[in-house]
């Protein structure tokens, strides 16, 4: 009897490793990936200037040619300063006739306090001395201004460059009459540069938390550091801007590329992503069991992110016939 007892629970064991499916699997730890991202690039001049004239005058010279690149002082233009020259003279010579006038109207003013203690004048003109020195010194004041003002405007008739720039265009023509707001020459901001990229929404976070980021173009690979993410979606693409500066020596201003980085989400390779019942997502084995796990983020032929243990086992082997649920037994990693 206990014959036939055993051979009964052997073939009910036999029959139902039949039913089992055989399965090989790896640990997630093993099969995570992170993909390299990437975002087209550009790299502009956070200032794209039209510098003009302050003053009318007719260009003597533009010094620079385009592409050049000039420090910040260097003369871009110079105007005919003789006219303003001429002016400055006169508010030279106004300026000292006004200093005598306000010398003699202090002397004046001390003269008349003696007599008054004195009595030899009333104090109606002491007043009138009073105000005559007031008159002189506002006099003197305005003198000075219109000194300052002739003299800056020589100045403006060298035309310089506000900050290290790159020549872009030659506006202005030597024997031009330049006028206040005509553009002489046009420059690139060649020491304030950013990279404009434009990234994926779901990519911002992973970007953010990225320490490893390079800007790759056909002039070589750079360090960038991560300034700031525009928090808007452009309407038309979809994206948002994110913008970065170099950590050395960057590449020159104009220049296409991308910006790149390593994903800190791990991923599963594409080809463990099954789709059951509309859903995409991978078999893991729990107890002799095979349990499918969805994956929302996962998109067909693509690395999809996975939010898994390390030591969760992933199906990797015996997969396309599997069903939630299933019975399995495992023959070994593959």
């Amino acid at each position: 009897m206990r014959t036939i007892f055993f051979i009964l629970w052997l073939f009910s064991a036999t029959a139902a490793s039949a039913q089992a499916v055989a399965v090989s699997t790896r640990p997630f730890s093993e099969l995570a990936l992170y993909p390299q991202r990437e975002a087209y690039a550009t790299v502009i001049s956070l200032n794209d200037s039209r510098i003009a004239a302050e003053v009318t005058a007719r260009i003597l010279e533009i010094p620079v040619e385009v592409g050049e690149v000039v420090n910040k002082g260097a003369t871009l233009a110079r105007l005919d300063s003789r006219d303003y020259a001429l002016a400055a003279e006169r508010a030279a010579a106004a300026l000292e006739s006004a200093k005598s006038t306000h010398q003699l109207a202090e002397q004046q003013l001390d003269r008349a306090r003696k007599l008054v203690d004195d009595g030899f004048i009333s104090a109606e003109a002491l007043n009138l001395r009073e105000t005559e020195l007031s008159t002189a010194a506002a006099q003197l004041k305005s003198a000075e201004t219109d000194m300052a003002t002739a003299r800056r405007n020589v100045q403006k008739c060298l035309v310089k460059a506000p900050f290290r720039a790159i020549v872009k265009e030659r506006i202005g023509q030597v024997g031009e009459i330049a006028t206040p707001g005509a553009a002489l020459v046009r420059v690139l901001d060649a020491g304030n540069i950013e990279i404009s990229a434009r990234v994926q929404p779901d990519h911002v976070a992973a970007l953010r938390e990225n320490k490893r980021l390079t800007f790759e173009s056909a002039s070589g690979s750079f360090p960038l550091k991560l300034r700031r993410i525009v928090p808007a979606l452009d309407q038309r693409e979809r994206n948002q801007e994110a913008r970065f500066r170099f950590l050395k020596e960057g590449a020159l201003p104009g220049t296409a590329g991308r910006v790149v980085w390593q994903s800190t989400q791990a991923h599963l390779p594409p080809d463990l992503v099954l789709r059951r019942d509309g859903t995409l997502g991978v078999f893991v084995a729990s107890a002799g069991k095979a349990k499918f796990v969805s994956l929302p983020l996962a998109q067909e032929g693509r690395p999809a992110p996975a939010d898994l243990d390390p030591g969760t086992l992933i199906v990797t082997a015996g997969r396309y016939q599997l069903q939630d649920g299933d019975a399995i037994v495992t023959a070994g990693p593959q």
